[in-house]
């Protein structure tokens, strides 16, 4: 596609394209009907002179042999007046210019002179001959000449006519479509002006959607590591408040064992000690010492309940013996409760857990068993803890009855539940139960390390 160059960009050229491509074709086609018509004309032209031709010399033949036939000997002589007479009579629609008779011996009759041969051979003339032929012999030849001098200005007048013509179709040939095709490439550039300024428009666009996207990406990046940094703080923050609340459970733990723990048994000794002096008493020796039974029994349960009420507070099994130990001493106190079959499986790293793991980690197992003690009938119970991958896994399976975790938590019926979950989502963990009614329970905790 023909192209140029400019200061505002490529531009089209197409009216020259097809203006260069247009001019030999326009000039064949005022050669074709400029040549065509004319040299027509003079073929057929001079094609009905040489028949005319012809047809004249056959007639003169015809009295140039009626004239032998009469005078064999006599014949040549008057066929110079015979011509002349001929001549003067000829059609002159035929445009004869000249009638010869030329005898066996090539001679003619008339005796033309050099001249008048010359002046002919200038002529636009066609020659025709018809033989006379007296008694199967030849003796003569008649020759005419016809003039295509009209034929000759005919032809001109119409090649003249003609190559106007051929002009005029030639030049609408070309100037149509080159105006045509000149709208054309206004319009092509037009759209190609269009379509530069959409493109730069797009470019400009794309720029501006760039810069937006990468303000757009630095902002989520920030926001992004903000939220991270959030996320770390909260799971940090969430550590140190399980690791204050355990903190604070102990203390509440040591507090009544340190306290009322030790007042109550003293409160006890002294109940023993009235106990021991209503037998040496009167007669309401008996109620005092009924009454000191009975006070004595209250004061053991009331230091059983606080013993397990420091128990939940806060476990000191942890500190005295470590998570694996102590989750052990429980599966074993559950195997004896139950009489059951307990397997407990624990693999913990050398240099233990953070205290908030084990923490955890120990009361989603003490919770599991204490719902296995309360619901669950088992006959079977595995108890598996794993420290690996940068996390820890605690799994809890019996095969007892079974229950509707989701059902049970929306009923408000499992606050041990709720409570297992809640502590592995503070230190960014999650729970899982798989339960069924009938096909026991599965309980598996998933805590990061870090």
């Amino acid at each position: 596609m023909p192209v140029t160059h400019d200061g505002s960009g490529p531009r089209l050229r197409l009216r020259g394209y097809l203006g260069a491509r247009l001019g030999p074709l326009a000039l064949l086609l005022v050669a074709a009907v400029a040549i065509s018509a004319p040299v027509a004309f003079y073929v057929l032209g001079t094609r009905a002179a040489r028949v005319q031709a012809r047809a004249t010399a056959q007639q003169f033949a015809a009295v140039v042999r009626h004239e032998a036939e009469q005078r064999p000997l006599l014949w040549k002589y008057d066929s110079p007046k015979m011509l002349a007479h001929l001549r003067a009579y000829d059609d002159p629609r035929a445009h004869v210019e000249h009638i010869a008779v030329i005898d066996a011996m090539g001679q003619s009759i008339d005796r033309e002179s050099d001249a008048d041969i010359a002046a002919l051979s200038a002529l636009p003339i066609v020659w025709e001959r018809a033989p006379v032929t007296v008694n199967n012999e030849d003796v003569a030849e008649v020759w005419v000449a016809a003039s295509t001098e009209q034929v000759r200005v005919g032809a001109l007048r119409m090649l003249a006519i003609f190559g106007l013509l051929g002009a005029a179709l030639a030049g609408l040939m070309y100037w149509l479509p080159l105006r045509a095709m000149g709208r054309v490439e206004r319009e092509i550039g037009t759209l190609l002006d269009q379509l530069r300024e959409s493109r730069a428009a797009l470019s400009t666009l794309a720029e501006n959607l760039e810069q937006q996207v990468e303000a757009r990406s630095s902002d989520l990046s920030r926001a992004l590591a903000e939220l991270k940094d959030k996320e770390q703080n909260l799971r940090e923050l969430s550590t140190r408040a399980v690791s204050m609340q355990e903190a604070e459970r102990r203390a509440i733990a040591r507090e009544l064992h340190d306290s009322a723990g030790q007042s109550l048994t003293a409160i006890r000794i002294h109940m023993q000690l009235i106990e021991g002096l209503a037998g040496q008493a009167g007669d309401n020796a008996g109620r005092l010492g009924e009454l000191a039974v009975r006070t004595t029994t209250m004061v053991d349960e009331t230091l059983e309940e606080i013993r397990r009420a420091v128990n939940t507070l806060g476990p000191a099994v942890l500190d005295d013996v470590g998570l694996g130990e102590a989750i052990e001493r429980a599966c074993l106190d559950l195997a004896e409760r139950l009489e059951i079959e307990v397997d407990c499986d624990v693999s913990l790293p050398d240099t233990g857990l953070p205290p908030a793991i084990e923490t955890s980690c120990y009361r989603v197992v003490q919770e599991a068993l204490t719902n296995v003690t309360r619901y669950a009938q088992p006959s079977h119970v595995e108890v598996h803890v794993r420290v690996a991958g940068g996390q820890a896994t605690v799994r809890v399976h019996d095969d007892g009855r079974g229950f509707d975790p989701e059902a049970a938590i929306r009923a408000g019926r499992s606050r041990g539940l709720v409570g297992m979950r809640e502590r592995a989502e503070l230190l960014g963990g999650e729970l899982r139960i798989d339960s069924a009614p009938g096909e026991g329970a599965t309980i598996t905790a998933v805590i990061p390390l870090g």
